[in-house]
């Protein structure tokens, strides 16, 4: 059992390390595979012969081969004592064995046959003491046999007893699911396996059970989840994972005292998600990966708790948010099986083998004790050193998974943040409960199209005659032609939270911010790139106010893909991704007697001069970005004519703001913007790159307390007065 249990737990140990090392490296279903040993080794008893490279050659003898040393040390003690007492007696009764005796030891006899009666007690004795020790070993043998018995027999009871009462609770509320709202492909797919499909009212998540796949009412309702939660289930079953799940509960009863093995059935379980994902989107079409996705999220926001009657169940959305995150990360990236990295893995992989799968080669061990203790005088000591050493190295292997699990995690928050879906400043409860809310209003309130009254909440805010605003959805914008609406969440708890899309009858949810503003509800913040055969758009984007007050005003730009069952693949790029890239490639240089500022893009593109004559009262120290103002432009057709990509239309505009000596603050009122137009680029974070700068003479920048303060300002030079240092 000792050499079972530090066998497996080096192999999960190896397993968990290239779980990590592969992410996004290897095929799912290839990391899945991994398991398959850890549940052989623990299912095998014996070691497959000896070998050098075996696991068991660090370790110390384990505690029976100890007793069957100290068993065989006390027979050969027993032996000679025998030898001895054997001859003595002889040397009794026999008168040359007693002259010999008697020439060999001056001591006189009743000396002698003390001695030996003396010597004869202790060997009574250390066997009296032998036999105790035996005794007390099986006694606590015993004892922890019933210990482990007993832990057997709760832990696999209690899965057995959950999992009854889970199938009965399914079986007394379940309704078969007729063949017409099942798509042709999966019904023919189902058929052949002889599967059932069956709808289940409150359904914390769809799962298989046997043969049958059970779905909620949601899904069973939307062709769109249906579609994405019968390729997952039926995946489960050419997986097998029926078979697997109840192995992984079989073993994790049996070594139930084992952190490894609950470990590494807990990542198993998730590994097989994983690579129903994978399998899931190969047989849907890579073009519905993002749908996918977000038919996840959605099931995950409805899940309960009701899926703590049955743990060894896989529903579709099992884990915790933050395993979902890993499933969605991968999702995201749609990573391929790499040949080196398979290659490398599968090596490992029998490598490991070789180490848990052998038992010690003592006969080498031996030697070097032997010389180790001719050297040192204390094999003990040296022991002791070996286990530190190896305490050492497992120590340093947690602190690498550690880190590996934090990048991991950071990776899927990155391509999370993209989509607008991650809790942002919220802490973990506080985004539980905003989830909540945000799932906890139906579309039909969406029908009311009751629009924001924006000065009433203004006025309600400073304390004068306005309305509390009402918790509820309120309609943002509509496009021109009506076929698109966009409707804001607004909750005393949490605030401008949460948008929807709404599209004919489809709608969906995001976890994006907006803010009050009268900006808000002009058509001219949607528009549509691409129709679909239908004539639904299939493709559109719509600009957002992300924040405006008398110091700032920043516009995010949004692109939408619409598939054919509804859902939305969404982009997003943000304020600070413009900024970003405007400090990285846009440079200023400042000519003071011309009263122009040349830029240039990239190094070499001369985009040509502002003209700062405004300011020339003032010395211009520097010229940077105005990060409070980035706007974006839907329709731009200066850009259309001269980019060479992106006909779109796309384009974001970036404010300058000139550093005067002596005056606090960034100052743009009255010069033209920077345009970049925003083409497509699915390598890049958000999925726009930014291109083809140019200075655009058809806006002006302008801010009404800037334009009041400048004037101050000149009217205080006329005067001779001190100069008032006005803010940002």
């Amino acid at each position: 059992m000792a050499e079972i249990l530090a066998t497996s737990s080096v192999l999960i140990a190896v397993i968990f390390l290239l779980r990590k090392l592969t992410v996004g490296k290897i095929s799912m279903r290839v990391r899945y595979a991994l398991w398959l040993l850890a549940a052989l080794r623990l299912l095998i008893p014996v070691s497959v012969g000896t070998s050098p490279l075996s696991v068991m050659n660090l370790m110390p003898e384990t505690f029976g081969e100890s007793g069957e040393n100290t068993e065989k040390s006390t027979d050969e003690f027993q032996g000679m004592s025998k030898e001895k007492e054997a001859g003595f007696s002889l040397g009794q009764e026999d008168g040359e064995g007693q002259a010999v005796l008697a020439e060999e030891d001056d001591r006189p006899k009743k000396t002698q046959i003390v001695t030996t009666m003396a010597y004869a007690s202790k060997e009574e004795d250390s066997a009296l003491s032998q036999q105790e020790e035996e005794g007390r070993i099986q006694g606590v043998g015993k004892a922890l046999g019933l210990v482990w018995f007993l832990g057997f027999l709760t832990v696999g009871g209690c899965m057995l007893l959950m999992r009854i009462r889970f199938v009965s609770w399914l079986y007394g509320r379940r309704e078969i699911l007729s063949g017409e709202m099942l798509r042709g492909a999966f019904s023919e797919r189902l058929a052949r396996r002889r599967m059932r499909v069956y709808r289940v009212g409150k359904l914390p998540s769809p799962c298989l059970v046997g043969r049958c796949i059970y779905v909620g009412e949601e899904a069973a309702e939307d062709e769109r989840l249906l579609a994405h939660v019968l390729s997952h289930e039926y995946c489960h079953a050419v997986h097998g994972d029926g078979f697997w799940a109840f192995l992984r509960c079989a073993l994790a009863a049996v070594y139930w005292f084992d952190p490894f093995v609950w470990a590494a059935a807990f990542a198993a379980r998730q590994d097989s998600e994983l690579a129903c994902d994978e399998a899931a989107v190969r047989l849907l079409g890579e073009e519905q990966r993002f749908a996918y996705g977000r038919t996840l999220l959605f099931l995950l926001n409805r899940d309960g708790g009701e899926r703590e009657r049955c743990p060894g169940m896989s529903f579709m959305t099992e884990g915790s948010r933050r395993s979902v995150k890993e499933r969605i990360s991968l999702l995201a990236k749609g990573g391929k099986t790499r040949r080196m990295t398979l290659f490398v893995v599968l090596a490992a992989a029998v490598l490991v083998c070789g180490c848990a799968f052998t038992g010690a080669d003592r006969k080498e061990g031996e030697e070097q004790a032997d010389g180790a203790e001719h050297v040192s005088g204390s094999p003990s000591q040296k022991t002791s050193e070996q286990e530190a050493e190896e305490t050492g190295r497992i120590l340093d292997n947690d602190e690498r998974d550690m880190g590996i699990v934090g990048e991991t995690e950071e990776a899927a928050e990155r391509i999370l943040a993209a989509e607008g879906l991650t809790a942002g400043s919220l802490d973990e409860e506080r985004w539980q409960a905003f989830e909540e809310t945000l799932h906890s209003y139906d579309d039909s309130e969406l029908l009311q199209k009751r629009e924001f009254d924006v000065q009433s909440y203004y006025d309600w805010q400073e304390g004068k005659s306005g309305e509390k605003p009402e918790d509820g959805w309120y309609l943002l914008c509509r496009e021109n032609g009506g076929l698109i609406s966009l409707y804001g969440l607004y909750t005393e708890a949490f605030g401008f939270r949460g948008l929807k899309t709404r599209i004919g009858e489809d709608v969906n949810t995001l976890d994006i911010s907006w803010c009050a503003s009268y900006l808000n509800g002009t058509s001219e913040n949607i528009r549509i790139l691409e129709f679909a055969q239908d004539g639904r758009p299939r493709k559109f984007a719509w600009k957002l106010l992300a924040e405006e007050s008398r110091e700032a005003e920043k516009w995010r730009l949004y692109e939408g893909y619409r598939y054919d069952t509804g859902t939305i693949e969404l982009k997003a790029l943000t304020e600070k991704e413009c900024v970003e890239w405007g400090e990285k490639y846009l440079t200023f240089d400042v000519d003071q007697e011309a009263a122009k500022v040349h830029v240039t893009c990239d190094g070499d593109m001369y985009l040509g001069a502002i003209d700062i004559s405004a300011y020339q009262d003032w010395e211009t120290e520097d010229v940077r970005i105005v990060s409070d103002t980035v706007g974006v432009l839907l329709d731009d057709k200066a850009g259309e004519e001269a980019a060479v990509s992106g006909e779109e239309g796309l384009a974001v505009q970036l404010v300058v703001g000139l550093k005067l000596k002596g005056v606090e603050g960034l100052w743009f009122d009255g010069l033209p913007p920077l345009t970049i137009q925003v083409a497509e680029d699915e390598s890049s974070d958000s999925g726009f790159l930014l291109q083809t700068p140019r200075i655009d003479e058809r806006y002006e920048g302008r801010a009404l307390w800037q334009e009041r303060k400048l004037t101050q300002l000149r009217d205080g030079i006329g005067s001779g007065t001190d100069r008032e240092e006005p803010g940002e």
